[in-house]
């Protein structure tokens, strides 16, 4: 009985999370009844699938998407550990490409590893840190695997905060379609989605399965006039000097003139304020890109013999990112020789500063377009008594960036100022074709990164202890890294608005090696130790040896015990040491502390210039983690876990903030750029900087209520309280904490408690599902008119409610609501995206909206 209570509990922790658990075994068509050694995520020691419970969470794509989810970003941002910050919201106005990265703990997109049936995919080439989510083929992926923990003993770099595994169908046969539709209770931000995919073959009785799978997903866009907390004119709203008709400066004062004796009343979209007009570009803004992804992915297997099976797979993931910006502001890039249109500076130097903003043209249209791909060959099976593991691949994402619309550049504007086609007095142009000839577009840059890989890895139980078989693992890996980003000179040196105006080429490559170890050790009876070691050699930064120890103690039935220790590395990213010195422009607006230096209200603030680049001398970060856990199965059916944990990290890898470089304590760092038209420019190169240091606890409840007459019901609850995050931005210096608030040396906060509530009913043919999804509040940026406030952003919730019936076994049917109380984004003065009032990294600007799903399998 004592046996079969602690078999009870490895299962039912197998089925929940905490800081980790092992992978559910797939049993292929050959034999659902055998019991199957499978990989583990966070080991390298294959194991039988109800065998031992480890750490990791797994969550199953098909109940994430009857919540409404319906991309890679979507069920990420699901997740209670994760604190994403960079998604498709966060492309408007920016070149990110329209990538969107996972972010574990807090700590960084660059501290999470994402993984695609084990194996890394290629990194996004205009950031360099990490991989995108939209490379993930959805539809092809069975479930989801998160450790939530230090793992660069079993994966090498980048494993710091954590690793997602996005596990793919071992196999699939037969027809099956699907599709769904998403429809907002607001106008704008329509989803649709259809896949379909074919597979052939049963493994165990013909000896192969071959299946492909395809989908297509589009995402309308939603315009802020089409929300009106997005449109609204609030203190908050950040006017600009650029409008049209235009104002001017003289001298570089930054104080734009408005020549009011020539239109007294500032013509809509402008407004008349302090003097001149104005504009309000956050209300004219796409709030949400326009995105269509295809994707494909194609598998075939063959099995050799009874203990080998040979497969190799392919996906291809096509994403379009079109985003919506206000029209082209000319402000502070194009500057005019004195006595242009009669007007004379004081000085009688070129300091004509022209604040135009070029509303005839339209809004800014830029379209991203990223292809990620992978071919990967694995061989797995039995020999000699050993699990074995090994393959090849290799892995590309390419993307590619395009103005389509809207823009106009430096040589253009100012060549129409010089001709009298544009009136520096009025703004206005003396012929309507001169906007046909002074627009620009084409292609703006592109960038590939490429990976190349092979790796192996056997375990095996080699010999029986006390108190249990003493399992081991080893492998190797090898791998190339190549990075090249682009720039198409003729345009990125001349248009206004990308902020690319000194962008340089960025090539670089490093080679990779590493050996791993691992054994899992029966120290004495319910008590398991587990030690594992990977040494790691990088061509251009030396070596880094990691370690790993953890003890797991069944201290009865009803109580497992564990914790866990090690070390880790990152090393630099290619971006962070080949890119070359090139200035971009900042995100916010700064007043200039060298010509105001009171930074008062009263100082004129624009957007600025920082001068950043890479650095050959960067050295790895190292990291320490720690873990302890208790898992409870109080009665049957119960199962709950609290893991605390702590990471630190050391010599990070990073840039000054643009908000500190522009807050007057680091003027020695700027300088007015004349290869820039003498605009102020602050120095950002990557260096080697402070600590970073977060630590919190992990929270998992499940209950599977008794079963009723009305159906089988049970909850589930996830989530993560962050006790700590605090980092240094220099060696030595004082530590700040982005902690349930919006600091001006971070770009956003880190939220103190995240959960995901989940209540699902079952019944024959009918299961309904009823999801929360909850951050807590924040003290804002409060900047600008609210810099002496301690204004709070509420915290967020949104509510998902759907229904499932299966028809027969081939069709089932859901319909649900997305957001169901209408929960609309919390106000929010941040000031580092074009959105305004909310911050759209962290909110949903759709609202409710309505989905109907079906899927149909011959």
């Amino acid at each position: 009985m004592m046996n079969h209570k602690r078999k009870t509990l490895a299962i039912a922790l197998s089925l929940m999370g905490g800081i980790g658990y092992a992978q559910m075994a797939h049993a292929d068509d050959t034999d659902s009844s055998a019991l199957q050694r499978v990989d583990v995520i966070g080991s390298h020691i294959k194991r039988l699938k109800s065998e031992k419970a480890t750490e990791v969470t797994t969550v199953k794509v098909e109940d994430l998407t009857k919540q409404g989810l319906s991309t890679v970003e979507q069920v990420v941002n699901a997740l209670a550990a994760n604190q994403s910050n960079i998604g498709a919201t966060s492309s408007v106005g920016a070149s990110t490409g329209g990538a969107a990265f996972a972010n574990l703990r807090g700590l960084g997109r660059q501290y999470t590893l994402v993984l695609l049936d084990g194996r890394r995919v290629s990194l996004h080439p205009f950031d360099g840190y990490a991989a995108d989510l939209n490379a993930i083929p959805l539809t092809a992926i069975e479930r989801v695997d998160v450790l939530p923990d230090g793992a660069t003993a079993i994966y090498g770099s980048d494993a710091i905060g954590g690793v997602i595994n996005f596990i793919t169908k071992k196999t699939s046969q037969g027809l099956s379609l699907g599709g769904d539709f998403l429809t907002p209770q607001r106008s704008g931000g329509n989803e649709k989605n259809l896949n379909i995919s074919y597979g052939y073959g049963n493994l165990g009785k013909d000896g192969f399965n071959i299946y492909a799978d395809a989908s297509y997903h589009k995402t309308d866009k939603i315009m802020a006039s089409q929300r009106d907390f997005a449109s609204a004119i609030t203190a908050a709203s950040k006017p600009s000097s650029n409008s049209y008709p235009g104002n001017y400066d003289v001298d570089l004062r930054d104080q734009p003139i408005s020549p009011s004796s020539a239109y007294p009343n500032c013509p809509a979209p402008t407004v008349a304020k302090g003097g001149v007009c104005k504009t309000y570009p956050s209300t004219m803004i796409g709030i949400q890109p326009e995105v269509e992804t295809w994707s494909g992915f194609a598998k075939a297997t063959m099995r050799l013999g009874e203990n080998h099976d040979l497969s190799i797979s392919y996906n291809i993931t096509r994403n379009k990112n079109m985003t919506i910006a206000a029209p082209t502001p000319t402000g502070g890039d194009v500057m005019l020789p004195s006595g242009t249109q009669g007007i004379v500076t004081p000085t009688g130097g070129a300091t004509l500063t022209p604040f135009l903003r070029t509303m005839p043209l339209g809004n800014r249209l830029t379209q991203a377009v990223n292809v990620q791909q992978k071919l990967q060959f694995n061989l797995e099976g039995q020999l000699a008594g050993w699990d074995y593991r090994t393959g090849a691949g290799y892995a590309q994402t390419y993307a590619t960036e395009e103005l389509v619309s809207g823009f106009t550049g430096i040589n253009e504007v100012k060549n129409a100022y010089l001709n009298n086609q544009i009136s520096l007095v009025t703004g206005l142009a003396t012929d309507p074709n001169v906007w046909n000839q002074i627009g620009i577009r084409g292609h703006l840059d592109d960038g590939t990164y490429n990976i190349a890989s092979a790796d192996f890895s056997m375990s095996k139980e080699v010999m029986a202890l006390p108190a249990g078989p003493l399992a081991v693992a080893f492998g190797g890996e090898a791998r190339h890294e190549y990075l090249e980003h682009n720039f198409n000179y003729s345009i990125s040196k001349d248009a206004l608005g990308p902020g690319m105006l000194q962008s340089l080429n960025t090539k670089g490559s490093r080679s990779v090696s590493a050996l791993f170890a691992e054994a899992d050790i029966p120290i004495i009876k319910h008590l398991d130790g587990k030690v594992a070691a990977r040494f790691d050699h990088y061509n251009d930064v030396g070596n880094s040896f990691s370690p790993q120890f953890s003890l797991r103690y069944e201290l009865s039935p009803q109580v497992l015990l564990r914790t866990s220790a090690s070390t880790g590395f990152r090393a630099p990213a290619l971006l962070d040491m080949y890119q070359p010195n090139q200035s971009q422009l900042t995100g916010d607006y700064y007043i200039d502390p060298l010509s105001c230096p009171s930074m008062a209200d009263s100082c004129p603030s624009q957007q600025r210039y920082i001068k950043v680049g890479g650095n050959t001398k960067l050295q790895p970060e190292k990291s320490s983690s720690l873990s302890m856990g208790i898992v409870l199965e109080p009665v049957k059916n119960i199962t709950a876990s609290a893991d605390l944990w702590w990471v630190m990290v050391k010599h990070q890898v990073n840039t000054l903030s643009e908000a500190v470089l522009f807050d007057g304590s680091h003027n020695s760092l700027l300088y007015y750029d004349a290869s820039n038209g003498g605009n102020l420019t602050g120095t950002a190169i990557t260096q080697n900087m402070g600590n970073t240091s977060s630590s919190g606890v992990d929270l998992d409840f499940r209950w599977a209520f008794p079963k009723t007459a009305i159906g089988d019901f049970s909850a589930e609850l996830s989530g993560t309280y962050l006790a700590k995050s605090v980092y240094q931005l220099e060696e030595g210096g004082n530590y700040y904490t982005n902690l349930g608030q919006y600091v001006a040396t971070q770009t956003q906060p880190t939220f103190r408690w995240q959960h995901n509530l989940t209540l699902n009913w079952h019944r024959g043919s009918w299961s309904g599902l009823l999801s929360q999804n909850y951050k807590s509040g924040y003290t804002d940026q409060n900047s600008g008119a609210f810099a002496s406030t301690n204004h709070m952003v509420k915290p967020y919730s949104t509510w998902n409610m759907s229904g499932s019936y299966e028809l027969n076994k081939h069709l089932t049917l859901t319909a649900g609501v997305r957001n169901l109380f209408d929960q609309l984004p919390p106000w929010s003065n941040q000031q580092y995206l074009f959105q305004g009032n909310y911050d759209a990294r962290f909110a949903d600007q759709v609202g409710r909206a309505y989905f109907a799903k079906f899927n149909y399998k011959m």
